[in-house]
């Protein structure tokens, strides 16, 4: 130690000096920390390494962290890191590699988070994976048996799209004209016995044999039967006949993701029409989860059909579900605190009035006396102090503090279909007691009491119906539900618990890959008791040493995180979107659209053109008059 001359010593350094010079160094030390970074960063960008010029400046941001240039150089990068992956990716796509470019695309959605383009292009590119993984696939066996029913059975098919020439008839019977169309086409026309002949004026230009036949049958009332590939039997259009001659199928469906019985509804809805010849039978077997159908060959065409359309898988979810619940409870007593704010006096000049065992004289508590009888004659022989006992409570010092904090933290990942409710339950089951009273016998009054239990969940949980949009999006219906087990209140001589409860019910529309932070289930009860002498609790400071002081604080917080991801979506077709054509309500069968016509546009300016040699018309092709008609004019 270096001594002055007088001897004393040199007064050390002050600390604050120390602490002061401890902090710069530090400062200094995590700046040169992260201007070695930036510098790193400004290299790898000069080079065009943007994955690692972003890590770079990252790490010198969370060093410097109110350096503005840092974190100006860290957002060029990642928007150039991401335009590079965004390149990278469109080329991958180009030459067909899928794979590598939905990698390519989540890195640029990681540098550029809020571009709308680069999360559709990776929730397109997801979707396209998928269906080619599922393409890829083979087909499960009742897919191909449903294929090889369908080429089974098929009914005698006529080439009803040969085209006929150009036919007039003029007030021809029905006959004759069915008659004349059959011999040109090789076909035989039989008759049911109740077909009624009439006349019938057409002109059939450049029309097919299906369209010919329909449009003459049904303008006079009549359908036709196919027999065989030549021949059909032509029959009056009602309902007796069509009972008679239309073939009936029983068939039984396979429903694999739909339920039989809502399908059955649907369907019974929807094709069982009024005035129909034949109503449809439609039976749904819910164990099996099949659907029996008893129809004509049309009509369960379009069942098979609607069926199809309904019955396909539904999209599944899994949802991240992070939980944080902290309960935290501060308790406070200090002060004096009496047993009982209250003096008692007996006189009793015989008998001690004092207990006889030492229970009341126990620590902590007071002595509780106890009157005797006396007789009033010993009041003669003089009353003294001897004869009085005083009961004074008993005073204790409280000097306690509590504090105590749980947490709870769950991390569950919950997989379920659209539609199907999914539930969390983090919490314990409490026995809630139940009396009803019942009579001892038939008739008896009801002062038996039979008591049972049910349980209640006293926690956090978390109750989620999914549902997923044609457009990929995620449909939340939550409920959120914390309950907390209160103090027992007495009910009829019987202590029964109690329940706090908060309870949050919403909708959420969130994207695939979206997170939604659910806060705020803040409760806090805070509970203040004083209990002391009068007068005295109204004094600042006497209040606090002379009473008893009892202070209670509870806090539960909930935290929830909630992030949906697409496992499968609607497994969709061309099929499943298009329209299903089922003719009329008094025949019903698979048909193509309705022909309609077009609306007329208005046309465009010809340009000018040079002109051109006359050219003589050619004669149009003359039309065929079978015998006994007359051309129309």
């Amino acid at each position: 130690m270096t001594q002055r001359h007088d001897g004393a010593p040199r007064a050390g350094v002050p600390r604050a000096a120390v602490i002061a010079v401890v902090l710069a160094v530090a400062t200094l030390v995590a700046a040169c920390g992260g201007g070695r970074a930036y510098g790193h960063g400004d290299k790898a960008s000069r080079n065009g390494d943007w994955d690692a010029a972003v890590a770079f400046y990252r790490r010198a941001v969370q060093e410097s962290p109110n350096r503005a240039d840092y974190r100006i150089a860290l957002e060029r990068a990642m928007i150039n890191a991401g335009n590079v992956h965004m390149d990278q990716a469109r080329v991958f796509e180009a030459r067909g590699q899928l794979d590598e470019a939905l990698r390519e695309y989540r890195r640029a959605n990681e540098f550029n988070p809020t571009s709308r383009v680069i999360a559709s292009k990776v929730q397109e590119l997801e979707r396209r994976v998928r269906e080619q993984l599922e393409a890829s696939q083979p087909k499960p066996s009742i897919q191909q048996m449903r294929e090889r029913a369908r080429l089974e059975g098929v009914p005698p098919l006529l080439n009803l799209m040969t085209k006929l020439p150009t036919l007039r008839f003029t007030n021809s019977s029905v006959r004759d004209i069915l008659n004349f169309i059959g011999s040109s086409t090789s076909l035989n026309v039989t008759y049911d016995r109740d077909f009624q002949d009439r006349s019938y004026t057409v002109q059939l230009d450049n029309i097919s044999l299906d369209d010919a036949l329909n449009l003459i049958l049904s303008a006079n009332g009549y359908f036709y039967k196919v027999i065989n590939d030549h021949a059909i039997t032509v029959i009056p259009d009602t309902p007796q006949k069509r009972a008679q001659y239309e073939e009936q199928v029983i068939r039984t469906f396979y429903v694999s993701h739909a339920d039989a019985t809502e399908l059955a509804q649907l369907l019974t809805t929807m094709i069982r029409l009024p005035n129909m010849a034949v109503q449809p039978r439609i039976v749904a077997n819910k164990s099996a989860n099949t659907i029996t159908v008893g129809a004509t060959g049309s009509v369960v065409a379009i069942i098979e059909k609607v069926i199809e359309s309904n019955d396909n898988p539904r999209a599944e979810v899994v949802v991240d579900v992070q939980i944080l619940e902290i309960n935290r409870s501060r308790a406070k007593q200090f002060g004096l605190d009496l047993g009982s704010y209250a003096i008692a006096g007996v006189f009793s000049p015989e008998a001690d009035a004092r207990p006889s065992t030492g229970a009341g004289a126990a620590a902590g508590s007071s002595t509780t006396l106890s009157a005797q009888p006396f007789n009033l004659n010993s009041v003669s022989r003089g009353i003294n102090t001897g004869d009085f006992y005083l009961s004074v409570p008993s005073a204790v010092v409280r000097f306690l503090e509590n504090d105590t904090e749980t947490k709870l933290i769950a991390k569950p990942q919950l997989r379920g279909a659209e539609g199907q409710k999914i539930t969390l339950n983090l919490g314990d089951d409490v026995p809630v007691p139940s009396t009803v009273f019942t009579p001892f016998a038939q008739g008896g009054a009801n002062i038996n009491p039979l008591t049972s239990f049910n349980y209640k969940t006293v926690g956090v949980v978390v109750e989620m119906t999914p549902r997923v949009t044609f457009e990929d999006d995620i449909i939340l219906e939550l409920t959120v539900e914390s309950s907390s087990l209160g103090p027992s209140i007495q009910v009829g001589g019987q202590a029964l618990p109690s329940f706090g409860t908060r309870k949050v019910q919403t909708k959420l529309r969130l994207r695939d890959g979206e997170s939604n932070l659910l806060a705020g289930l803040l409760r806090e009860d805070e509970r203040k008791s004083l209990k002391g002498f009068p007068s005295l609790l109204r004094l600042p400071i006497l209040k606090q040493l002379l009473s008893a002081n009892d202070n209670e604080v509870k806090q539960t917080d909930i935290v929830m995180l909630l992030t949906p991801r697409l496992v499968r979506t609607h497994e969709l077709t061309q099929q499943d979107v298009s329209p299903i054509f089922i003719g009329t309500q008094q025949n019903l069968g698979l048909t193509g659209p309705p022909p309609l016509i077009a609306p007329v546009e208005p046309a465009a300016a010809p340009a000018p053109d040079p002109p051109a040699a006359p050219v003589a018309p050619s004669a149009p092709p003359a039309p065929v008059i079978p015998p006994g008609s007359s051309a129309v004019p």
